[in-house]
């Protein structure tokens, strides 16, 4: 039925304006709320849509810091709107109350910013503002000159954003400035995440940011709090997660003892634990974690070159070459599948095509310390000794004690003293 939409609401899509408050908010920080994105459990970043609440589909954390009140991200809009008073007492305040998405902020007159504020600081039609008269005049009474300044962006240098933490007094205490503790990681779409998604918040603070042993103790301290943690598969990973950060590996496969490849869906639990048994020097047993990662991720080629790899370890060399021969179709310049792709050839005495992959990863990465080693090896096997004590000493400059090149080169020495 076709629907007169200048007379009534048209419901193939969604009006902003027709939404409660939060909700209008939500699809504002879909992109203005930068942060930790924890996708819930079966979700994507393709899930949400507008009218849905934002942690139906993920949970965005900041750092929250004591101090440096004056230090903010550049996307970070909503995590600062929701700090103000403005926001807390008034119940009703959206990104849309002062912004038009459809015009350009450049292209807003400020009257409609400071009309915005008007629209609750006006009292009986009195001017609520305490500064000044002749304060006011030099700021052409615009409310966001004094109450939202500009700032710098702690994470994009060279420019100035306009500071949603609305506040009577900009912070020009110097301690402001400085960050004198760490206070945990909140999340500002949702007041009550759950704690295997707080302990996920510390692991992606850890892993993209600070790699700081507290903030794992932290996401340790919140799983364990789960009481259904032993009984569900998604917070075991986690669990395998956090201990593989701490390189806690014997903890890890004391729990992967009871466990079978095929039942885990996780590519990153599966590889977790696989470099966990080959760390312990247990290939034969990682080979079937690193297989069931590749199966799971087919084009993650740092899997793909792991799986590889364990199978060069357990003398598969077949399968090897043909899993480095699948990384370089998709990379060539993968310097590892290069240089043990080289060492294959190598071992089949196809000399030329070995030299060309050790060659091409040389020139990827000249202090890669496997391939001048695999490089040395092919020297020597052509009675280039010089050439083959040079890549040996590359390697012992960077690292004196290194056993390989140590042996190496005793050897060589021995040989042509």
């Amino acid at each position: 039925m076709m629907v007169d939409t200048s007379k009534t609401p048209d419901y193939t899509i969604v009006n902003p304006r027709r939404l409660p408050t939060e909700l209008q908010n939500n699809i504002c920080q879909r992109c203005h709320l930068q942060g930790h994105a924890i996708l819930n459990n079966g979700k994507t970043f393709f899930d949400f849509r507008p009218g849905m609440k934002l942690s139906e589909v993920m949970n965005v954390f900041l750092p929250e810091y004591e101090g440096a009140q004056d230090k903010m991200i550049m996307a970070s809009h909503v995590e600062r709107m929701k700090k103000s008073r403005c926001y807390l007492e008034s119940g009703k305040m959206s990104c849309i109350t002062c912004h038009n998405p459809h015009i350009d902020v450049k292209y807003t007159d400020r009257k409609v910013y400071i009309n915005a504020c008007m629209g609750c600081h006006n009292n009986a039609g009195q001017q609520s503002c305490t500064a000044p008269k002749e304060t006011r005049i030099a700021k052409n009474d615009d409310c966001v000159l004094c109450h939202m300044p500009h700032n710098g962006s702690i994470d994009i240098p060279h420019i100035a954003v306009t500071d949603h933490y609305i506040r009577k007094k900009p912070f020009s205490d110097t301690a402001q400035s400085k960050i004198t503790a760490f206070r945990g990681m909140q999340c500002f779409n949702n007041d009550h995440p759950d704690n295997i998604t707080r302990a996920r918040a510390f692991l992606e603070f850890y892993e993209r940011y600070t790699p700081s042993k507290g903030l794992l103790d932290s996401a340790l301290f919140y799983l364990d709090r789960d009481k259904n943690l032993e009984a569900s598969e998604n917070n075991n990973a986690d669990q395998i997660r956090a201990l593989f950060l701490l390189g806690l590996y014997p903890n890890i496969t004391g729990i992967a003892d009871t466990m079978m490849p095929e039942k885990i869906h996780d590519a990153w639990e599966a590889y977790r634990i696989g470099e966990s048994y080959y760390k312990q020097l247990h290939p034969e047993v990682s080979l079937r974690w690193y297989q069931r990662a590749v199966e799971l991720r087919k084009y993650s080629l740092d899997f793909e070159c792991k799986y590889a790899t364990c199978l060069l370890s357990v003398g598969n060399w077949n399968e090897a070459k043909l899993a480095y021969q699948f990384v370089l179709g998709e990379n060539p310049d993968y310097v590892v599948a290069n240089t043990n792709i080289g060492y294959l050839y190598m071992r089949e005495h196809k000399m030329d095509s070995a030299f060309y992959y050790f060659d091409h990863a040389d020139h990827l990465d000249p202090d890669y310390d496997q391939n001048l080693i695999n490089t040395a090896v092919w020297y020597h096997t052509q009675k280039n000794m010089a050439e083959a004590k040079r890549c040996l000493e590359k390697v012992l400059a960077k690292h004196p004690d290194h056993p390989q090149a140590m042996a190496m080169m005793k050897d060589l020495l021995q040989q042509n003293p």
